[in-house]
C-alpha cells in the first residue's frame, strides 16, 4: 500500500506540474519530460523513507540503481507519451497511459533492487 500512495502521490506530481506547464504555454513534449523528473525525484525519497523504510546510508549506491532503473523507466514513459502525443491523443491521457505502463517494472524493481537492505528485518 506504502508503494501505492507513493507512486499516486507521484503521478499526480506528474500529471498536475504537465498540467501547469502546459497551460503555462510549454510545448507537450518538454513538459512531460519535466514532469516527470520531478515526480521520480519525489519517489525516490518517498520510497527509500517511507515505503521500504531504508535506514542503510548507500545513498549513492541506491540513487545509482534507482537512476538505472527509473532512467530506463523515464526513457519508456517520455518516449510513450511522445509516441502517444505524436498520433493525436490528448496530453493528459498520453501521460497517464504512459505512467501505468511503468508501475510493476518500477515496483518490482524497487523492491529486489534498489532498496533491498542487507541489514535485518527487526
Amino acid at each position: 500500500m506504502r508503494f501505492i500512495l507513493c507512486g499516486g502521490t507521484g503521478a499526480i506530481i506528474d500529471l498536475s506540474t504537465l498540467t501547469f506547464l502546459v497551460r503555462s504555454g510549454f510545448n507537450e513534449h518538454a513538459a512531460s519530460a519535466v514532469s516527470s523528473l520531478l515526480s521520480v525525484l519525489f519517489i525516490f525519497l518517498a520510497n527509500k523513507y517511507f515505503t521500504f523504510r531504508n535506514k542503510e546510508r548507500k545513498h549513492a549506491v541506491q540513487a545509482l540503481k534507482f537512476a538505472l532503473v527509473y532512467g530506463l523507466a523515464y526513457v519508456f514513459n517520455v518516449s510513450v507519451t511522445s509516441f502517444l502525443l505524436v498520433h493525436g491523443v490528448h496530453y493528459f491521457m498520453a501521460k497517464v497511459f504512459a505512467i501505468g505502463t511503468v508501475v510493476l517494472w518500477n515496483y518490482s524493481l524497487s523492491h529486489a533492487f534498489i532498496f533491498r537492505s542487507s541489514m535485518p528485518r527487526s
